[in-house]
């Protein structure tokens, strides 16, 4: 009765270490669907970046007068992004000719895969993302 039990826990152990618990916390690989963007950051760096995402989705979390909005990233051509005291305005260019400013958090976070590793910036720290 031991060893089965002994056994039980060793294979429930072996089967926990299959989870995959070493990404460092960037989910930038497992998002809905993908999106490709370059990226150009306040020191005027270039990135080519794919599976873009904000915090694992693939919608900008934004607010427009007093409402809350959730902008597709599959709707948007363009974000130039203008830091403003407490807030960052994102201009957005939609795929169909449409330009609308909206304002997000500095902190919110967009995370993609580069050629050579995963690549994480703040809002704060963009100047521009353009979907391709």
């Amino acid at each position: 009765m031991t060893k089965k039990l002994i056994i039980l826990l060793v294979l429930g152990y072996l089967c926990m270490g299959m989870a995959g618990t070493g990404d460092f916390g960037l989910d930038s690989s497992r998002t809905d669907r993908l999106f490709r963007a370059t990226i150009i950051d306040q020191s005027d760096q270039t990135y080519q970046a794919q599976n873009l995402s904000v915090e694992g989705l693939t919608h900008l979390p934004a607010r427009t007068g007093t409402a809350k909005a959730s902008i597709d990233f599959g709707k948007i051509s363009t974000i130039r992004f203008y830091l403003q005291d407490e807030e960052v305005l994102a201009r957005v260019a939609f795929v169909h000719d449409q330009e609308m400013d909206f304002y997000i958090q500095p902190e919110t976070t967009f995370t993609g895969q580069t050629d050579w590793g995963r690549i994480s910036f703040q809002a704060r720290d963009i100047k521009e993302i353009s979907f391709r």
